[in-house]
């Protein structure tokens, strides 16, 4: 049988236990498998592999880490604390809402650094509130999306340190760049919500309230405290390698904790 076939046999497999809902990392795991097997690659070719990862892609740790650091602000309520903020700062203004979902989206982003997730995550919350607010659906839909893509500016952009690993580039420095970049996007973001949803007088208008600015501000606060450990974390020790990367990902541990233990 011809390689290319068994090549086309194992790649239609691999994508037929993906259709049936079977996990994506047993899914790529038994495609790697069965190329190395077919290609007669020897297995242990794989363990070395992973191990490169703890020596020479010490950075690559970086992104489960701040996809866990993401999940964790998300399963235990902070992000929903984050929107509520951003909605509060903004909403005095038309199309406050979906502002303050681009807002949520980069707050989001500067934890996570994905933006899928930061697009499921954000869209999940308030896409719901902007139908319920008079916004057009397909708008509402669309704010989201455009959110999400602050993930890959802002950082810890996961884009960046694939980027910085393959060109042997410092991500701190790629991180650094993207601040400005991604501030500007956000803002141009809301400057458009601002004016489609003034064009077609979408949304809830509420009164700006220093006091409710500070309270949901102050019932934020962790959220911003794992921003804060986010940013800290890309500091470079020296010029190539940046400080221990779990630390964001154990900052936001202990906000979940603290944020359950609060609550109950």
């Amino acid at each position: 049988m011809a390689d290319s076939l068994l090549i086309t046999l194992i790649s239609l497999g691999a994508t037929a236990f993906f259709l049936i809902g079977v996990p994506v990392l047993l899914v790529i795991g038994l495609w790697v498998v069965g190329m190395s097997l077919m290609l007669g690659l020897p297995l242990d070719n794989l363990g070395s592999a992973l191990s490169d990862v703890f020596t020479d892609g010490f950075a690559l740790l970086a992104m489960p880490l701040f996809i866990l650091t993401g999940d964790l602000i998300n399963q235990s309520g902070i992000a929903r604390r984050m929107s509520d903020f951003a909605y509060s700062c903004l909403g005095w203004m038309r199309g406050g809402l979906a502002m303050a979902a681009i807002g949520a989206c980069g707050l989001f982003a500067a934890i996570s650094g994905s933006n899928s997730a930061t697009t499921a995550t954000i869209g999940a919350m308030l896409h719901p509130e902007m139908k319920k607010g008079g916004y057009d659906e397909r708008f509402s839909a669309a704010t989201a999306a455009a959110g999400g893509t602050l993930g890959i500016i802002i950082p810890p952009s996961i884009i960046f340190i694939v980027y910085g690993f393959l060109m042997n580039l410092p991500i701190s420095d790629l991180f650094v760049a993207g601040i400005i970049p991604g501030l500007l996007m956000g803002l141009s973001m809301m400057f458009f919500c601002w004016l489609i949803c003034r064009r077609n007088g979408w949304g809830h208008i509420i009164a700006l309230q220093p006091s409710r600015v500070i309270k949901t501000a102050i019932g934020s606060w962790l959220g911003f405290f794992a921003i804060g450990i986010v940013l800290w974390g890309f500091i470079p020790v020296n010029s190539r390698r940046p400080r221990p990367l779990p630390s964001p990902s154990a900052s936001a541990c202990w906000s979940a904790s603290c944020r359950c233990r609060f609550t109950g």
